[in-house]
């Protein structure tokens, strides 16, 4: 017993008298761990130009890239779809259906075994709302000057009120988006009238800044057909990083005005 003790205490001994050493150097990094192929799921809701659920629609086409493979999927009769294996990555994944607007879907894709769910992803009927004409005149009130519209358009049929989104854009020149940001549109959304059942009519205006008369001598309107609001949304381009409409929009008109000095 005496002999364990003593030994005991001769290796505490030991222990106490050695001293760290200096850090030694620092040994190569391991290759960066990467997740595993993963799969992308989710449902497709196909609406009318109205905005209204059809359903969920079978034989919906999606695809979509990764350097050299492509990735396929259809939905099912409940709309669900599952593109298969796709490594880590951004996706830029193509949806299309004859008979609906067709639109892409930015995802990021992490990979590996829980499924990269997209939730539901609405695809619309083109809308096929006609613009007849547009007649633009100049207005000054309070202290601004207006650029006044109005538009006549031919409702689709069967004749539905209320269904129908129309706006505008103001140019500075007959380069569209040139100067956009100067002015914004007001009206039409509460300034639409019924004609005949087959005819409507809309009124708004642009509010300008002296600042743009004094720039530019004539600018340019275009009035766009676009789907209702409820039935608009958008996505997030992960590549870009920047919001991605849809539905896209429909007919337009676009027309020019000389402005007064």
């Amino acid at each position: 017993m005496k002999k364990i003790a003593s030994l005991s205490l001769f290796l505490c001994l030991i222990m106490a008298c050695i001293k760290e050493g200096p850090v030694g150097p620092k040994g190569p990094d391991g290759p960066p761990y990467a997740w595993p192929p993963g799969n992308i799921t989710g449902y497709i809701e196909l609406h009318d130009q109205f905005g209204d659920l059809i359903g969920r629609g079978d034989s919906v086409l999606l695809h979509t890239y990764n350097a050299d493979s492509i990735f396929r999927a259809y939905t099912d009769s409940n709309g669900h779809f599952n593109l298969r294996g796709l490594p880590p990555g951004n996706y830029d994944i193509s949806i299309s259906k004859p008979g609906f607007d067709s639109l892409h879907m930015y995802v990021q894709h992490a990979g590996g075994m829980l499924d990269k769910f997209t939730g539901f992803t609405t695809m619309s009927k083109p809308v096929t709302t006609k613009l007849l004409s547009i007649t633009l005149d100049t207005l000054r009130s309070y202290i601004f000057p207006h650029i006044d519209v109005k538009a006549i358009f031919e409702w689709p049929q069967p004749f539905i009120a209320g269904k129908v989104a129309i706006t505008a854009f103001l140019d500075t020149s007959s380069v569209p988006g040139s100067g956009r940001s100067l002015s914004t549109f007001y009206g039409f959304a509460d300034n639409m009238m019924n004609i005949d059942n087959t005819k409507g009519s809309l009124h708004g205006y642009f509010r300008t800044e002296d600042s743009l008369l004094k720039a530019v001598t004539r600018v340019y309107v275009t009035v766009v057909v676009i789907p209702p609001y409820f039935a608009r949304s958008s996505w997030f381009n992960y590549a870009t990083l920047t919001e991605v409409p849809y539905p896209y929009p429909g007919d337009s008109i676009k027309a020019s005005i000389i402005l007064p000095k």
